[in-house]
């Protein structure tokens, strides 16, 4: 499987390299940056510096992603990019350093591509609920071609550049209220990433959602405000929800995708061999977290056990069935791509 992993990556990154787009501002719904304001970079032959940003902790999967990549960079370019990783919400959570792209904040980004639904509406595709039947049909759709069409009309239409692909882990509950059925999460107060999508999603199955950032979850967790929290084993593992939470519920009901993500004027104004290499370090390094993801879902699951939480295993076809006509009715425009997925299976 791996090996497969490799194979789609380097498919789409041959996609990737061959596509062109300019920035600009959205055609999503919300609030838009301006993404074509950050001046152009010349090949001066001078070190190009770059700050990437990453609101999980040192250490987690994600952070060693980053780290890879600002390696391979530095080795593919013998020195001339220099990406400095601040991990750990150093730089803001997801949203703060999104919009920081086309401010000058930090020049990368490493998050879902879903966090940038408020700049094109077709992002929400990264989180709608079992889009996917398991991971085998989300590793054809995201590391094929289609994967790469979706990721480059994401970004034309929000000013961005997203290069890479990297597997989060199927999204799991960390709980501290036991359930097996859609029926008992009524009125459950549930963290949920600031996306409307994630919102709709824990309505129609009855529970109360609440935005919040995922740095601001573990005391939210701790002070009762709210009693739950979705996100991937590993990703929950790393902010520490097993002091928080009793149970995970293994509802497995999104694959989403982290990307490395540029302000898209900024990314096309680099010098091509840059841009090349770029790319190229974003291929390796997401492979290089994929077969750890992959590899640490189970180990990661055990360490919870550990810790002292009860692993919770659901009929998810109880879950599924509530989202029966779920993309038709609250998004319809998505429809097209949800069923280009589907015939992949």
């Amino acid at each position: 499987m791996k090996k497969v992993i490799g194979v789609f990556l380097a498919a789409s990154m041959v996609l990737s390299l061959a596509a062109c787009g300019s920035g600009g501002t959205s055609s999503g719904t919300g609030d838009t940056t301006d993404t074509t304001t950050t001046p152009v970079v010349e090949n001066t032959g001078e070190v190009i510096e770059m700050k990437l940003a990453n609101p999980n902790p040192v250490g987690d999967v994600k952070d060693l992603a980053a780290i890879r990549f600002a390696e391979l960079v530095d080795e593919k370019t013998n020195g001339q990019v220099k990406i400095s990783v601040f991990s750990g919400g150093q730089l803001g959570d997801a949203r703060d350093t999104i919009e920081g792209l086309g401010l000058g904040t930090n020049e990368i980004v490493i998050e879902s591509m879903g966090t940038t639904d408020a700049y094109s509406s077709l992002a929400s595709i990264d989180a709608i609920p079992y889009m996917y039947s398991g991971y085998d049909h989300y590793e054809k759709v995201m590391f094929g071609d289609l994967g790469a069409e979706i990721r480059d009309e994401v970004g034309a239409a929000g000013g961005f550049k997203l290069i890479g692909a990297m597997y989060r882990g199927a999204r799991v509950c960390t709980t501290k209220k036991f359930f097996t059925t859609p029926d008992e999460l009524k009125g459950l107060k549930i963290r949920v990433p600031n996306q409307q999508v994630y919102v709709d999603t824990w309505n129609v199955l009855g529970a109360s959602p609440t935005p919040l950032a995922l740095t601001e979850t573990f005391t939210a967790l701790s002070q009762n405000t709210v009693e739950a929290q979705e996100n991937a084993t590993i990703e929950s593992y790393g902010f520490g929800f097993y002091d928080v939470c009793d149970y995970l519920v293994k509802t497995n009901h999104v694959y989403s995708t982290d990307v490395f993500i540029f302000n898209r004027a900024y990314f096309e104004a680099l010098p091509a061999d840059i841009q090349a290499i770029l790319e190229e370090a974003a291929l390796e390094a997401s492979a290089y977290r994929n077969e750890m993801t992959l590899d640490r879902e189970a180990e990661y699951e055990q360490m919870f056990v550990d810790k002292g939480v009860e692993i919770v295993e659901v009929d998810m076809s109880l879950f599924m069935a509530k989202f029966d006509g779920f993309v038709a009715e609250y998004y319809p425009e998505l429809t097209d791509w949800a069923n280009q997925i589907a015939e992949l299976q």
